[in-house]
């Protein structure tokens, strides 16, 4: 045999091996395909839960704000020079204390002018009420002397007001804010000068969602924390907006909280809690043991070695756990961890 012959023989045989290497040889894709078969076939492990009635706590966590009991931007109903600034920033006022005085000197050479023009009104319709009863003038005379004086005390009247619009007081009993005009200054009606706050108690503002308003009534109790602290302060719900905000779905409360350590300042954001009816004997399971889906949720339930999927409807969620309404009954062990793996008729292996 020559080496032709040789090298030709040798040349078909590799090409014969090549060709059929892959039918001997797995590929990749067989050995990825292997192991996921191999896969599907063992039990998934899981924990579960056993389902049992127990006492809901049923309370429901918002957040509101801080509102002064009473608040008011201090203007001045005249305009003119400021002469007087009785109140220092910060302090306490009391109801009708005299907060802001402006230059009345005009007006008041205006009141001593009417005074005195009515001190001669008042003589002369002394004199015609005699002269008419004497017959010596007309009724119409006298209407007419009598009339003048009804005129000069109206205009008495509006001096002595326009002299109070000089004068602010404090409309309720609080503390003066930060000031921001000086004696000196000219203002008008448009000046903000100050602000005044009633601190010793505070409203506390909240929105809950209106399937929980009927739930709620003018003296019910709430808890709230402010950012920064841990303390818990407790409030009284006294007023209740008698509509559904259409754009939120949430019905406005406001509750009443005593504030005589001044802790709680007026637009301090706040977490409130508010406490409903407790619900006995209802069925919870930790929350993520529920799976949303398209129409709805659902939970995995433990059938001998393997799971069943389970349509749920839920009610009241907690921190932890929800409250199954509809699809549940005592005894049922739900799949808690490791559920996405499982679909329906996995097979599973409880564990820790």
């Amino acid at each position: 045999m020559n080496i032709k012959k040789i090298l030709k023989i040798v040349a078909i045989i590799a090409v014969v091996a090549l060709l059929a290497w892959p039918k001997l040889m797995p590929s990749k894709n067989d050995k990825s395909q292997a192991a996921q078969a191999k896969t599907k076939k063992m039990p998934t492990k899981v924990s579960v839960y056993v389902t049992h009635k127990q006492d809901l706590d049923n309370s429901i966590h918002v957040s509101g704000s801080i509102l002064a009991q009473d608040e008011v931007e201090l203007h001045t109903e005249a305009q003119g020079r400021l002469v007087k600034i009785n109140f220092e920033e910060g302090a306490k006022v009391k109801k009708g204390q005299l907060l802001i005085k402006i230059n009345d000197a005009d007006i008041q050479a205006q009141l001593r002018k009417a005074f005195s023009s009515k001190k001669l009104k008042e003589d002369t319709e002394k004199r015609n009420k005699q002269l008419l009863i004497k017959g010596a003038i007309s009724q119409e005379q006298y209407d007419l002397s009598l009339n003048e004086l009804n005129a000069a005390n109206a205009d008495i009247d509006l001096l002595k007001e326009n002299i109070r619009k000089t004068e602010l007081l404090a409309p309720f009993s609080g503390i003066i804010g930060l000031k921001y005009v000086s004696e000196g200054s000219f203002v008008t009606n448009t000046t903000k000068l100050a602000s005044l706050q009633s601190i010793s108690k505070v409203k506390v503002e909240f929105s809950v969602p209106e399937r929980y308003a009927s739930q709620l009534k003018r003296g019910s109790d709430i808890s709230f924390t402010t950012d920064g602290s841990d303390k818990v302060f407790k409030a009284n719900i006294y007023a209740i907006e008698p509509k559904v905000d259409e754009l939120t779905r949430n019905v406005v409360m406001r509750a009443i909280s005593d504030n005589g350590e001044r802790k709680l300042i007026p637009g301090a954001f706040t977490n409130v809690t508010v406490q409903l009816q407790n619900k006995p004997n209802s069925l919870m399971v930790p929350t993520q043991s529920v799976v949303p889906i398209l129409k709805g949720q659902k939970v995995f339930i433990l059938r001998a070695d393997s799971v069943i999927e389970q349509v749920v409807k839920t009610g009241i969620r907690t921190d932890s756990q929800i409250e199954i309404t509809e699809g549940l009954q005592v005894g049922d062990s739900v799949v808690v961890n490791g559920i996405m793996y499982l679909k329906q008729g996995s097979k599973i292996k409880i564990g820790k």
